[in-house]
């Protein structure tokens, strides 16, 4: 369930974070904080719905005079409930879901191989430009950077925009687009069912070509660099995962080179509401639940220990001279209980995964019986009253002695439950 829960997280917060990206960055020209806010949300998105940060916390205090204590060998054992519920939809769709991811990443690296070869043919007798550091082919191929190695076409030589192509290359090659590439590939493959996934991807390779564009134009005129796009969008892609001069999103980077609007608020605001977002979906809104046990001398009530031989027929003692205990002691008692969790182990906490210890406080009266058994701390799931039903059916205990006579005595027991 808890697999189930983190996908699900994940999920949900990338289709938010990508958005608000959508609504309110797809058209700014803040560049660089758009690249890197995408990058981030494929991080945060997996990374975040982990954390579980606690914000509440629930404390009960149990005072430990009158707890007793678990042996540490024994703990409540279930293994045969777990095996027989082991084909739930719960076990099964994680496991489905992984083998899509490894899929994904399979075909990812198949195609990035694939690529690799290409290139290498390509550059195997490519010229090096050592003034332009980039390398001169023959082949007939749109300018491209793969890696860190920018590859023209030989007749671009001739081309008097050359410098141009160069420049805007260049800014792929130096600023290292190609791993954002690589990142939001291996990323994407962990959200693969996400819907977002192509959208992200899409307006990643955009802002790309966007950063790249205001390099190059620092040097041109903008109504001849525009014509420039519109010359090389002829030159279609051959490679996967290579920044191209030209792409398809030819109509959006003409439209972004004639905007000249630019903000800072949009960033800021965004950039506040990615770590808003974030430390909601890393909360765990569930209470902590914490045991604190009070010292032995700690709030006990005078009238619970007597140092005469007159003890109140009703009283119910916390301390006593002679601890009442099971009538086997208490190593066969906690025998007994994991013999009776036997093929009971509560159906809710096996399909929630619940482990942890149930606190039962109970009064052991003057002839051995169990009254007022109820828990103090537990777990729900149904382990609670788990624990109380098992605490029923197991017997008289021997009764507490107060200046050697029996009286009535209140304890604590932690009752472990454990799926193993």
């Amino acid at each position: 369930m808890d697999t189930l829960i983190y996908i699900l997280k994940a999920h949900l917060l990338f289709m938010v974070l990508g958005g608000i990206y959508h609504f309110a960055l797809r058209n700014e020209k803040s560049f660089t904080f758009n690249r890197f806010y995408l990058l981030a949300i494929y991080g945060v998105s997996i990374i975040t719905p982990l954390l579980e940060i606690k914000i509440f916390k629930n404390i009960t205090f149990i005072n430990q005079a009158f707890l007793t204590n678990e042996p540490k060998s024994k703990a409540m054992s279930n293994s045969h409930i777990l095996e027989s519920n082991f084909i739930t939809l719960e076990t099964v769709l994680p496991l489905v879901y992984g083998a899509l991811v490894f899929i994904s990443l399979s075909i990812f690296l198949i195609k990035f191989i694939k690529s690799y070869h290409q290139f290498k043919l390509l550059h195997r007798f490519a010229r090096y430009d050592y003034k332009q550091q980039v390398y001169w082919v023959e082949e007939e191929i749109p300018p491209f950077t793969f890696l860190n190695k920018t590859l023209l076409p030989e007749k671009l030589k001739a081309d008097e925009h050359k410098n141009i192509i160069i420049k805007h290359e260049e800014a792929h090659r130096k600023t290292l687009h190609f791993f954002d590439i690589i990142w939001v590939e291996i990323m994407s493959s962990i959200l693969i069912l996400n819907p977002l996934n192509k959208k992200i991807k899409k307006y990643i390779v955009e802002n790309h070509e966007f950063l790249a564009d205001e390099f190059a134009c620092q040097d041109s005129e903008k109504t001849n660099y525009a014509k420039l796009l519109i010359q090389q969008t002829l030159n279609q892609s051959q490679i996967h995962f290579v920044s191209y001069f030209a792409k398809p999103t030819i109509l959006n980077r003409l439209n972004m080179l004639e905007n000249n609007k630019r903000t800072t608020v949009k960033p800021f605001i965004v950039g506040l509401l990615l770590l808003l977002i974030s430390f909601v979906f890393s909360c765990d809104l569930s209470p902590e639940e914490e045991v604190i046990l009070k010292p032995k001398n700690e709030n006990i009530k005078t009238s619970d220990v007597s140092s005469n031989n007159n003890v109140d027929e009703n009283t119910i003692f916390n301390i006593v001279e002679v601890q009442a205990e099971p009538r086997n002691g208490i190593q066969d008692f906690y025998d007994n209980l994991s013999k009776g969790m036997e093929g009971k182990y509560p159906e809710q906490a096996i399909s929630m995964g619940v482990e942890g210890v149930v606190y039962i406080q109970f009064v052991i009266e003057k002839d051995g019986s169990l009254s007022n058994i109820q828990p103090v701390k537990g777990i729900g799931a149904g382990c609670d009253e788990l624990a109380v039903e098992l605490l029923k059916n197991q017997g008289n205990w021997i009764p507490g002695k107060q200046n050697g006579k029996q009286v009535r005595s209140r304890r604590v027991i932690p009752i472990r439950f454990v799926l193993n």
